[in-house]
């Protein structure tokens, strides 16, 4: 058994491997996402060879994630597989070890990937889950909205396409878990079988304030993405407004998406169709540390102007934080300034569960909110780590939207 990068030589026969366990008529998709992705790299690819035949591979996606504001670079799992003539002999988890040192080794800040098997293979391992909320509504009336200056139109790439890009970064400045699109991004074609592009815009004259992506099918609109000017959000509710008429033309049954519940385009949805509201979500997201120090260490700028803005008395604390294999210690000096080391024996330890580690740092859920459930597992921290805790990880919208799954 070697398991390495791919050679050229073998990149059409972890294509087949793909068809063979996913997709059947896949070939050209899978050669897409290597031909013409331009952030690909051959190394990204990491594969199993048995007898000079390969029979499990997966896939790196190289992209850069937010977590609040800050942005870290994260190395996204898809397309693991193995041959059906070679499953139950240890292959798969020996190709994820090895994604890892890849990971580790090229300098990423943390993993990410979707599964669709249960997920404690991947647990097992090391990662751990994270909770995305979706919504589902359930349409009953269409009511009437108030005419505005804006126009929905259909999405025109030479003429929006550009100004969509430029809002989708404003608009995800700070949104948790949402992928940095450098413009090349949304020429790729693995994004554009994805669907990155908008099905509508709402303009002004020459000014664009929003975009909506979703497909109807079947009696169902799935919701992909929505950006909008937040300085006028009346876009949004114009966008709305299109999107349920639409619904009520073509008779839809089922609203639904991976948008967390509090996101203002589900009120509006609710209101403008006199919905009934469901939370769905799932936990198919699963996330590993690749370098706590320097995840921690991108993430100091915004946990320091948290701490700036507070009026909470905090004391000086040293605080070891460990994840599964791996420590960062965060110290809060008298001056109010945080650093990040790699270690202090006499700072205080906490090892918190992943899945509660990932929640606080993504702020699926605030401290203040965690708490209480680490403490019916018998996990507390002193009060000046609570305290600390507390400012540095409030609860946050996570998101990440359907076009960047891969």
């Amino acid at each position: 058994m070697d398991v390495r990068s791919v050679l050229k030589s073998e990149l059409e026969e972890t294509i087949h491997l793909n068809c063979l366990v996913f997709r059947p008529d896949g070939h050209t998709r899978y050669r897409q996402y290597v031909e013409d992705d331009c952030s690909y790299q051959l190394d990204q690819t990491r594969v199993v060879v048995v007898d000079k035949r390969v029979v499990a591979t997966l896939r790196i996606w190289e992209r850069r994630m937010r977590i609040g504001s800050s942005i870290v670079t994260m190395g996204g799992i898809g397309g693991v597989c193995t041959h059906p003539d070679y499953r139950g002999l240890g292959y798969a988890t020996e190709l994820m070890k090895n994604a890892v040192e890849y990971m580790q080794n090229a300098n990423y800040d943390i993993g990410v990937l979707f599964s669709i098997i249960p997920g404690k293979f991947y647990s097992n391992l090391g990662w751990a889950p994270l909770i995305l909320e979706g919504f589902q509504i359930v349409p009953h009336h269409v009511g009437t909205f108030e005419d505005t200056n804006w126009r929905v139109e259909k999405f025109d790439e030479a003429r929006d396409l550009n100004q969509v890009a430029t809002l989708y970064d404003e608009y995800n400045l700070c949104h948790s878990g949402t992928i940095v699109r450098p413009r090349s991004y949304w020429n790729m074609a693995p994004s554009r079988i994805r669907d990155v592009l908008p099905s509508i815009v709402v303009r002004h004259k020459d000014m664009l304030s929003g975009y909506l992506n979703f497909h109807i099918e079947d009696k169902k609109a799935r919701i992909l993405e929505v950006a909008f000017d937040r300085e006028d959000p009346t876009s949004l509710s114009t966008l709305v407004m299109y999107l349920l008429n639409i619904c009520d033309q073509q008779q839809v049954e089922k609203i639904y998406g991976s948008i967390p519940y509090q996101h203002p385009l589900v009120d509006l949805v609710v209101e403008g169709c006199a919905g009934d509201l469901f939370l769905i979500g799932d936990s198919s997201m699963m996330l590993y540390v690749v370098n706590l120090l320097s995840l921690l260490r991108k993430l100091l700028p915004e946990l320091q102007s948290r701490i700036d803005a507070s009026e909470n008395q905090l004391q000086p604390v040293s605080i070891r934080i460990e994840t599964r294999d791996q420590q960062a210690v965060l110290r809060l000096h008298d001056s109010g300034i945080l650093q990040i080391f790699d270690l202090d024996e006499e700072a205080v330890c906490v090892k918190l569960p992943d899945r509660f580690f990932w929640r606080m740092l993504l702020g699926e859920a605030s401290w203040d909110q965690l708490e209480p459930t680490l403490k019916v597992h018998g996990f507390s921290v002193p009060q000046e780590v609570s305290t600390l805790f507390s400012v540095l990880f409030p609860q946050k919208i996570v998101v990440f939207w359907g076009p960047d799954h891969y």
